[in-house]
């Protein structure tokens, strides 16, 4: 898991669009699960979104804009590399990264200018990542 100072290397309207960028990512599939909405809804409070703010999140389930399109809003590299992290979160928020998941993570990785192997391997160890979370949490549970 990556912690990132969120208000001190974003600023509030990349914020914005680092959220609507992971609300559209959740909608990638055409479904939105109650995961993916609570894991965008978690995002917006970690980063204190205003409740205008978060309307025009929500707004991206329902009516999704062009990913890349709000992504080049995110100009910062820190803030692009948290986005990348939040989008591959979101993808996987349902347990599962569908074809069509992958191939936006990889646009919006050549969006970035990240060297595609290097992004593949992201997307590898944050899958890895929360995988390895969910089963340490079963292990609590079956304590």
């Amino acid at each position: 898991m990556i912690d990132f100072p969120i208000g001190e290397l974003i600023t509030p309207e990349e914020q914005v669009a680092v959220a609507r960028a992971v609300a559209i990512m959740a909608s990638r599939d055409d479904q939105v699960s109650d995961s993916e909405r609570h894991f965008v809804e978690e995002l917006m409070g970690q980063m204190m979104l205003l409740p205008e703010e978060r309307d025009r999140v929500r707004r991206e389930f329902r009516e999704p804009s062009d990913l890349l399109e709000v992504a080049r809003e995110v100009q910062h590299r820190e803030a692009r590399i948290f986005l990348f992290y939040q989008a591959v979160c979101a993808a996987m928020a349902d347990n599962k990264l569908v074809e069509g998941e992958l191939e936006a993570l990889l646009a919006l990785a050549r969006t970035f200018e990240f060297d595609p192997e290097v992004a593949r391997r992201f997307i590898r160890w944050v899958q890895d990542s929360l995988e390895l979370r969910e089963r340490g949490q079963q292990i609590l549970v079956d304590l």
